[in-house]
């Protein structure tokens, strides 16, 4: 993309300095590309490093992507974090000298072909507790940053609606906006708000099929253009009508009439399961754990083996719960005595949505095979957020959810599940857990069931 692109800003998010000076303590891993190494091999970096690695190079390969070089470590934080937890680099050089993974944090870059959205990450401090100048405010940086950062999302290729069904970037504007404007329908309960996107996406396929005439059943026959037998896919011309003629015929019917009455009348009718929520949580948490080995690398196997167990336990509902990186783990009645019943209007209501909302703005329903999956795995984060809050507040003794344990589920979501995460990465190297995962979200119980407040 040129530099003349778009730059559109997410509304209403703040973040305290661009160039606060705070040496990381986030991340495991911290890439360094050969611009960022040279740069830090022409000052006298020896002297910044911690003393007990001062022998060493700051370079080390990263154990995750062999070939990659990543910031060394030494007693679990960056080798040039100071004393007072700022950045070596930093303090005697400026905020230029440092890695450009550490220039762009926390944010990044999604390209699209309407220009690039940016987005930012809730692991930071400062965007947890919307501190600090208004984003706007630091779009001249952001532009000048734009084409050199490392943390860019492509998304400017073909959107998948379903796994099946291509629609254009016009229809995907619109879905989106529509996604958002049913989040944001404050006279719902948050969890019916979750459900009736997932209900919307349903329907607007399903509309969508029948006005394309290009429903399973019609599966096996030719398909237009080049799409015939090789992808299986109907891109987003096919049929009598458009993708976005269909989406404002389903916006027509489900959100403006009556403020969207029918669409929530058919998202109260589905139920949950807490047994579902339980063995689901348990099955991803397993997943994102065996991502975390210490010593030597196990096996597939091993890796699934030790994946099942988990699951099963935590569908019968045996033993503890135990959640990385919590440090200890806390019985299931924690889950009755906790409630997680964020008053409308309470920091703790509005952290929530505002997390929900950007996470939409910044396109990470399209980080993954398609945007129905990528709303249902975001159905997946609530649920994983309210474990690690619950958990957070039974190990400090608390009797509700309060914004500190809220913002500490959600920095741990935002750095071990989210869709930039190492766990996707899991899925396909294990295809058979892919699989799993692909029968469970599946189920008609599986929205209800990821809201679902009994556990």
């Amino acid at each position: 993309m040129s530099d003349a692109t778009p730059l559109h800003l997410p509304a209403g998010l703040n973040y305290g300095c661009i160039q606060c000076g705070l040496s990381c303590k986030m991340f495991n891993e911290v890439s360094v590309e050969e611009a960022s190494r040279r740069r830090i091999e022409e000052i006298d970096y020896r002297a910044l490093m911690h003393p007990d690695a001062r022998e060493t190079t700051f370079l080390v390969s990263s154990p995750s992507a062999p070939g990659k070089d990543i910031l060394r470590r030494h007693c679990g934080t960056c080798v040039f974090q100071q004393n007072d937890g700022l950045c070596a680099i930093h303090a005697a050089h400026g905020f230029r000298q440092k890695p450009q993974t550490c220039q762009d944090f926390p944010y990044r870059y999604a390209e699209t072909p309407a220009g690039a959205f940016v987005g930012l990450s809730f692991a930071c401090t400062a965007v947890l507790q919307n501190a600090g100048p208004a984003v706007a405010e630091q779009r001249d940086y952001l532009a000048e940053n734009r084409p050199r950062a490392n943390a860019v999302l492509d998304h400017r290729g073909p959107v998948r609606l379903t796994h099946r069904h291509e629609i254009s970037w016009e229809a995907y504007e619109l879905l989106e906006e529509d996604l958002r404007r049913i989040l944001h329908a404050t006279d719902e309960a948050l969890e019916m708000r979750l459900i009736a996107q997932t209900v919307y996406i349903d329907l607007y396929a399903a509309f969508l099929r029948e006005m394309r005439n290009d429903s399973i059943d019609r599966a096996n026959r030719p398909l237009p253009g080049d799409f015939g037998s090789t992808t299986g896919r109907f891109p987003a011309d096919s049929g009598p009508a458009t993708d976005a003629k269909a989406l404002l015929a389903t916006r027509k019917k489900y959100v403006e009439r009556d403020g969207g009455a029918e669409l929530f009348r058919i998202a109260k009718k589905m139920k949950g399961s807490g047994a579902l929520q339980r063995a689901f949580i348990g099955l991803i948490t397993a997943f994102r754990q065996s991502l975390d080995y210490k010593g030597r690398k196990p096996g597939r196997l091993a890796t699934t083996v030790k994946i099942m167990r988990h699951y099963m336990t935590h569908a019968l509902r045996l033993g503890r719960v135990s959640l990385d990186p919590l440090k200890e783990s806390f019985d299931y009645e924690a889950f009755a005595r906790i409630p997680f019943t964020l008053e409308s209007g309470s920091p703790e209501d509005q952290l929530l949505l505002r997390f929900l909302d950007h996470t939409i703005f910044r396109k990470d329903l399209l980080g993954v095979e398609s945007v129905w999956l990528g709303q249902r795995l975001l159905l997946m984060h609530v649920a994983l957020i309210r474990w690690h809050a619950v958990g957070k507040a039974a190990l400090l003794g608390r009797t509700r959810v309060d914004i500190e344990c809220l913002r500490e589920a959600i920095r741990i979501i935002e750095l071990h599940y989210l869709t930039h995460t190492k766990i996707v990465t899991l899925f396909d190297k294990i295809p058979s857990l892919g699989m799993i995962l692909d029968a469970i979200v599946r189920k008609p119980a599986f929205a209800p069931s990821m809201v679902e407040k009994k556990v």
